[in-house]
């Protein structure tokens, strides 16, 4: 099990139906684990929307939760397109929305790791604070930097969004790390582990 396959477990587990995302080149390996999930288990991971603008993805995660009561995911990509999330962030935080949002990382290592740069926009959109944009606006925001946290995160993510006053958490998403293969026999918990 890859970790990107680890993490759209987590979600669905947790009740997290949707992705509402617009992705790029940092968010090959949740690409790769969706189309595995279609192929093999698809009730496993939550569905996923492309949205052609980041802005609308956010407000798409809003509304869902308007409707339903339950927060989801919209995911973008690396500087860009977090960037462009904002004005939905800033949305959800002054509406007191809980939702994850989550974006890429700019890979960090320069080779001898799957996941690692290889074309010339890693290192153009790299930035060294991306939560620095967002921090004022989300309750909480954290960087996946080890695999085997990555459902700790999820829980904590989903445990700070709703819990009062509830609003916007961010997660970034390194690529190397999405890559990465769980040790075997690693599973996610049926029940939040925070």
């Amino acid at each position: 099990m890859t970790v990107a396959e680890a993490y759209l477990r987590a979600l669905k587990s947790r009740g997290v139906d949707w992705i509402f995302g617009n992705a790029g080149t940092d968010f090959a390996p949740i690409i790769e684990a969706l189309a595995a999930g279609e192929a093999g288990s698809p009730d496993d991971f939550p569905r996923a929307v492309e949205i052609l603008h980041e802005t609308v993805a956010v407000a798409m995660a809003h509304g869902y939760w308007l409707m339903t009561g339950r927060p989801q995911c919209a995911m973008v990509h690396v500087n860009v397109g977090a960037a462009n999330a904002l004005m939905g962030v800033i949305n959800a935080s002054r509406g007191k929305v809980p939702l994850l949002f989550a974006s890429g990382r700019t890979p960090i290592t320069e080779h001898g790791r799957l996941g690692s740069r290889n074309i010339p926009i890693h290192w153009g959109q790299e930035m060294f604070d991306q939560g620095g944009m967002l921090r004022e606006f989300v309750k909480w925001d954290n960087e996946l930097r080890a695999g085997e946290q990555v459902v700790d995160l999820v829980d904590r993510a989903l445990a700070i969004t709703q819990a009062e006053p509830r609003g916007p958490v961010y997660l970034s998403l390194p690529r190397e790390v999405l890559a990465e293969a769980l040790p075997d026999g690693f599973t996610v918990p049926a029940e939040p582990t925070v």
